[in-house]
């Protein structure tokens, strides 16, 4: 392509220097102003309408927040009065009169009078010890020192 492009010399070692013909032409070229103002002016925009809508985003939540302690605490006054309630049942079950009333009414229970008084005498028995078995293992325990004084004190509580 080199020779295509090249003229013919006689010498060859002469380098050709081949010149593009430059066509001129006109180029034209439209360049806007660009206003740093107003770029500056939309962005902020932009800044505020996202805090305004992050704004109104959290005081709606804050506000179901608030309307959620305010049921919260409804409950916790009724659960209150309900307990309040039970306490005054269980008080009124458990009073004197009211024992008193089921203990004559349903168990034909009656009031004991002052003068009334009756006293009980109770036998005792005396108290039995065990016997004492003879078996081999029996024998080996009895060979032991705190055996030999727990047959002796035995006996002698037998004998008083």
């Amino acid at each position: 392509m080199l020779q295509a492009a090249s003229k013919y010399s006689d010498d060859w070692r002469q380098e050709i220097q081949i010149q593009p013909e430059l066509s001129r032409q006109q180029i034209t070229r439209t360049t806007r102003k660009v206003n740093q103002h107003r770029k500056i002016m939309v962005k902020c925009a932009l800044v505020l309408f996202a805090y305004a809508v992050l704004l109104v985003f959290l005081c709606s939540k804050s506000a179901g927040l608030g309307y959620e302690i305010e049921g919260l605490n409804k409950e916790i006054q009724s659960l209150e009065t309900d307990n309040h309630r039970m306490e005054y049942m269980i008080a009124q079950g458990n009073s004197l009169s009211r024992v008193e009333q089921i203990a004559s009414n349903q168990l034909g229970m009656q009031k004991a009078e002052m003068n009334n008084s009756l006293a009980m005498e109770i036998e005792s028995e005396p108290v039995k010890l065990a016997t004492k078995s003879t078996n081999a293992a029996s024998n080996k325990f009895s060979q032991k020192p705190l055996h030999k004084i727990y047959s002796s004190l035995s006996h002698l509580a037998q004998n008083i």
